[in-house]
């Protein structure tokens, strides 16, 4: 499976805390810096294009959780 580098960068942000929400926020300076005029409709686009890639329905997913108005969280559950 190929990643861009931003969703390689959301992946990697998101396993780091595993489990623990992620807030908008934090995952806007992690993949495009401080200096930005990104705000959350990138995220959610990003995260869309990721959830492509890696769950099974992604328009139900399992893996890539979002919790509403806060971020997002990678599911650690079995």
């Amino acid at each position: 499976m190929r990643l861009t580098p931003r969703e390689y960068q959301l992946l990697r942000i998101l396993a780091g805390h595993a489990g623990q929400v992620v807030t908008h926020r934090q995952i806007i300076t992690a993949v495009w810096g401080t200096d930005t005029h990104a705000d959350a409709q990138f995220v959610r686009v990003l995260m869309a294009q990721l959830r492509q890639k890696l769950e099974a329905n992604p328009a139900s997913p399992e893996l890539l959780l979002t919790e509403p108005g806060i971020g997002y969280r990678l599911s650690c559950e079995d």
